[in-house]
């Protein structure tokens, strides 16, 4: 087994280099070297490398375990911890996860060679065990209700979830196990009202009756709601039984457009109204508010309404946009910041105009403001014009050698007519005559030449400004 492709994650840089010597003298390909371990998660969703090989112990917004255990869970990905030998409380809390494989630093190349061989061989026996089982076990149900480009449930006569689909999870904040077999109407509250209603006594959610279509409110693991519309159908089996429902439910955006968590409709209608693509982030990394404008974006970078819900280090395609150390760092200084980014091909270029504005409160950074301008036409216009000031200046550099020429022209016609001032016997002479009148005809077109290049030189002057004028107001 080579060529598999490995992320190295690792704070230490030189024990990183040292590693990474090591596997390229193994024929793997290195997917990465990363030093935070929010980024590891965020760059494993992205490039999805064969192996995740982990240092534990290394700085980041959040523990080593619970990256290395959304890496796994998010991503189905093998990962190999490098522990320390003497950090026996870690590796307590490492033997609780699944079947891991670890290896003790310090490590010889054949420990660390082998400790790969292992993981990728046991993850490959594990992937080849469950896919023998799915399809011993296929539940075309359950196929369709991932292609399912929503949040989706089917639930039973007794109404009880038997399954979900991965964006249901993305909108709950539930996993799969904590929803299978709970009674959906544990779930939702069925209106606004019901909402102030249910804080001043927990009604008894059986008691919720409903028709839906309609609009209700569903509860998230972390305590709050989200409005959304419930969808319903049966779900045809065998023969004409009509035993389960599939629900549906749709966000609810309304004129908002954009995820909303405790935002006025004002605030909302000003989103919406610029023409950049805004969002705003909060310490935990999670989007709190975005416009429309931004939502399209994040569309065409595959990222879907339901996953915005999440940590930015749980969205993979967000590393397009920008990347949760460099937001970590941002949050640490508190300034507010500009940057222009590159995207795309040689032949079809993106450029990004980035502003990073920090909301403070009390002397901390509370929130992350990022205003994103698409400035493309702007900076093709910018790169044209460099391109004709380059050719015009590498014109007027010519145009110049030509004026030098002129001038050693003149320096020879001046010997010439000074030659015959200082020979007056030789006036006479018609061969002297005709050279003197040509000479001075000479001079009169280098005069002229010399009021037309005048011209030239103000113009172009004034060309320069008026060039730099409108490329310093763009």
């Amino acid at each position: 087994m080579t060529g598999e492709r490995i992320l190295i994650v690792d704070d230490d840089v030189s024990e990183a280099i040292a590693t990474r010597k090591m596997l390229r003298s193994n024929k793997y390909d290195i997917a990465g070297l990363v030093i935070n371990i929010v980024d590891a998660i965020q760059q494993a969703g992205a490039d999805k490398p064969d192996l995740v090989l982990m240092k534990v112990g290394i700085s980041g917004g959040m523990d080593v375990i619970d990256a290395a255990s959304k890496i796994i869970a998010n991503y189905n990905l093998p990962v190999l911890f490098i522990v320390k030998d003497n950090d026996i409380e870690l590796l307590s809390k490492i033997k609780k996860l699944n079947n891991p494989v670890i290896v003790i630093h310090p490590y010889t190349e054949i420990e660390l060679v082998k400790s790969i061989k292992i993981a990728l061989t046991r993850h490959a026996a594990e992937m080849k065990a469950l896919h023998e089982k799915e399809s011993a076990n296929v539940d075309p149900v359950q196929t369709e209700l991932a292609a399912i480009p929503a949040p989706a449930i089917t639930i039973n006569k007794r109404g009880a979830i038997t399954r979900i689909n991965k964006d249901m999870e993305f909108l709950t904040k539930f996993s799969k196990n904590e929803l299978i077999g709970r009674k959906v109407m544990s779930l939702i509250a069925a209106s606004d009202d019901a909402v102030s209603e249910e804080k001043e006594d927990d009604a008894d959610e059986e008691s919720v009756t409903g028709i839906w279509p309609d609009k209700v409110l569903l509860r998230t693991a972390d305590g709050g709601t989200k409005k959304v519309v419930v969808m319903s159908g049966f779900l045809k089996d065998y023969g004409d039984n009509l035993d389960e429902l599939v629900l549906i439910f749709k966000k609810v955006t309304g004129e908002f457009e954009f995820s909303t968590k405790d935002i006025d409709v004002i605030f909302a209608k000003v989103l919406n109204s610029l023409e950049d693509m805004v969002f705003v982030l909060n310490k935990d990394m999670e989007i709190t508010h975005y416009n429309s404008r931004f939502f399209k974006f994040a569309k065409r970078l595959g990222i879907t309404e339901f996953q915005l819900e999440r940590p930015l280090y749980e969205i993979s395609q967000f590393s397009k946009i920008a990347s949760v150390n460099m937001y970590e760092e941002l949050f640490r200084t508190g300034a507010e910041t500009k940057q222009l980014r590159r995207y795309g091909s040689e032949k079809e270029p993106l450029y990004m105009y980035f502003r990073f504005i920090p909301l403070i409160s009390e002397g901390e950074t509370t929130h992350m403001i990022t205003v994103m301008r698409d400035i493309t036409e702007i900076e093709e216009a910018r790169q044209n014009s460099r391109s004709i000031y380059e050719e015009f200046m590498k014109n007027r550099t010519l145009i110049s050698k030509i004026q030098s020429g002129m001038s050693d022209i003149r320096a020879s016609m001046y010997q010439i007519i000074k030659y015959v001032e200082k020979n007056p016997e030789r006036a006479t002479n018609p061969s002297f005559k005709q050279m003197a009148k040509l000479t001075k005809n000479a001079e009169q077109k280098l005069l002229a030449f010399d009021v037309v290049w005048s011209k030239y030189e103000t113009q172009l002057n004034m060309m320069q400004m008026n060039a730099k004028y409108k490329f310093d107001k763009k």
